[in-house]
């Protein structure tokens, strides 16, 4: 251990380390190849220099000079290379015959569990990962990661950042993620778990660690699979949102965009971990509207402009690599906000945005997008476009913006403040009085169990009762606007004639209304009822002359939500 300590700054001290490690770590004698068939010694031996604890005790030297900083890695790519066959086999070893067994606490001179974490995450580099035994990724790493030491509810902190640094290479690597994430699968409650509760325990922690580019390391190395389950593994996703993951992803987004004081080392790490961040939230958006509307409430608009706040601060520190993660997370911020945007249909969503766009500004929080700087040009287009969208002052769509109370027999009498049902967090009432009429009619009971559920199992929630009301009065003020026979109905009539032909006679036209695109106002347009209409009473009562026939299409994350309703005029 003292050789290791020595070896980073003398380079004939580190080859008579690397020469140590090759003697202790033999593995090709008979009676060590015996071990491996399985005559590891019942007793486990107190002595030091028995083969085994020398063993154990070497890799753990080995691991305490690459943790060295001084001692670089790539220096000590060959060496390495040279012992990764010694180090397989010693893993293996200690798994199938110690760790599997339950046998650890039995040897008193080495602590095999704490040490083959460390270990194991000291020798997964990207480089390493074609030649160390397949079995210690694809299944001993996963088993190590959902089985804490004999006794220990959970790892404490610093073996958790070990595990989470050999999942981070792991689950990067094109050749091992797939058959990873397969494996992790098989337990995807436990995996989300051990993934929520590290991010828990960091937190904790935070007070203590003076080391702000360990958090930032930490943050990465989590926020990683996070993203990459959300990509690949649909089971770890949905258990993910069950635990509230949009919740701590938002959190720890947070906390990387406070103001700091960094160096070339941790902007870089601040820079991917913003970026792991913020994909992953913009998937989760996609996933259905209801997560931008609880998103929002998690002040991401806010993160948002403070992450280029922060970024940009030191331009001195930014080389090729750093420069490329902030170009990522310019990516996702505008995808993230013309996603919101598409969503400015929901009167809920809306409102919300509208509110945090108006404390981003009375805070002065945006000030710094409007300086001459030319990595700031695309954000500051996007986020003025998205500020105009949101205030756009149209006498038709964003004059709807007020809730709509869920009980469908309101009388519209009370002015006051609107009220959350405490069961499902979901409907609206005016009145305290709609409430209990609303429950004691039975309309929502059942929506109030479906609601509950949803959220408990972090599934995408449905169309709101005040969202889709809003959208209701929305379209019946274009039916208004475009009647039938009116100078603007004439003008989509004779574009759906250039585009289709004369309209069959059998069909009715319908209004089509498209809240999908990043526009202060939905497409407009004309279609025939038989290519969009399924039900044919609705046709039926709009022949009989009972209202116009309006087609609206909103977005719901990547998906759309289609409807066809009867307006009455």
């Amino acid at each position: 251990m003292v050789l290791s300590l020595q070896s980073h700054n003398d380079q004939r001290a580190r080859r008579a380390f690397f020469r140590v490690m090759e003697e202790n770590l033999k593995f090709d004698t008979p009676s060590i190849q015996a071990m491996k068939r399985g005559r590891l010694p019942l007793i486990p031996s107190l002595d030091p220099k028995n083969v085994v604890n020398r063993s154990c005790t070497s890799l753990l030297a080995l691991v305490t000079g690459l943790h060295n900083q001084s001692m670089s890695f790539q220096d000590n790519t060959p060496s390495l290379f040279a012992l990764m066959p010694a180090v397989s086999f010693w893993m293996c070893l200690f798994f199938e015959y110690i760790i599997l067994p339950s046998r650890a606490p039995e040897f008193k001179c080495v602590d095999f569990h704490h040490a083959v974490v460390h270990i194991l995450s000291w020798t997964t580099k990207p480089n390493t990962l074609g030649i160390i035994e397949p079995r210690l990724l694809r299944d001993y790493l996963p088993f190590l990661w959902f089985h804490p030491p004999l006794g220990c509810p959970k790892y404490n902190l610093e073996d958790s950042r070990s595990i989470f640094a050999a999942v981070y290479i792991v689950i990067l690597s094109p050749e091992w993620r797939d058959i990873f994430i397969r494996r992790l699968e098989e337990n995807s409650t436990v995996t989300a778990n051990l993934i929520i509760q590290f991010i828990v325990d960091e937190f904790a922690h935070i007070p203590e660690e003076s080391d702000s580019g360990l958090i930032y390391q930490s943050f990465l190395t989590v926020a990683t699979p996070v993203l990459q389950f959300s990509l690949h593994s649909p089971p770890v996703h949905a258990a993910l949102l069950k635990n509230n993951s949009a919740r701590w992803i938002s959190r720890v987004l947070r906390f990387v965009t406070q103001r700091a004081r960094f160096t070339d080392v941790t902007l870089h790490l601040a820079a991917d971990c913003v970026s792991k961040c913020l994909f992953y939230l913009r998937k989760v958006m996609e996933d259905g509207h209801s997560y931008i509307y609880q998103l929002l409430g998690y002040d991401v608009l806010l993160y948002l402009i403070k992450v280029f706040r922060n970024l940009h601060t030191h331009p001195e520190l930014v080389n090729e690599v750093t420069k490329e993660a902030m170009n990522h997370v310019e990516d996702h911020t505008m995808n993230i906000l013309q996603l919101i945007a598409s969503h400015f249909a929901y009167a809920s969503i809306l409102k919300r945005s509208q509110k945090a766009i108006s404390k981003i500004q009375r805070d002065r929080v945006d000030l710094f997008l409007g300086l001459t700087d030319p990595g700031l040009k695309r954000i500051y287009e996007t986020w003025n476009q998205f500020v105009t969208i949101a205030f756009y002052p149209s006498d038709i769509p964003r004059s709807i913006t007020d809730p709509f109370c869920g009980h469908r027999q309101c009388p519209r009498t009370s002015a006051g403040k609107f009220m959350v049902c405490s069961g499902c967090q979901f409907a609206l009432y005016c009145s305290r009085i709609c409430q209990k009429e609303d429950w004691s009619s039975g309309d929502h009971r059942s929506l109030c169990t479906e609601i509950r559920q949803l959220r408990n199992d972090g599934s995408p929630l449905p169309m709101s009762f005040s969202d889709r009301r809003a959208v209701e009065s929305i379209n019946s003020r274009y039916a208004e606007y475009y009647k039938q026979g009116s100078l603007k109905w004439i003008k989509l009539l004779n574009e759906y004639i250039v585009a289709n032909g004369d309209p069959d006679p059998l069909w009715l036209l319908v209004l089509t209304l498209r809240y999908r695109a990043l526009n202060v106002e939905p497409g407009v347009g004309i279609e025939s009822s038989r290519r969009c209409i399924e039900d044919p009473d609705i046709i039926a009562k709009a022949r009989e002359g009972a209202g116009i026939l309006v087609y609206w299409i909103i977005a719901d994350g990547q998906g759309l939500v289609k409807k066809a309703e009867l307006v009455g005029l």
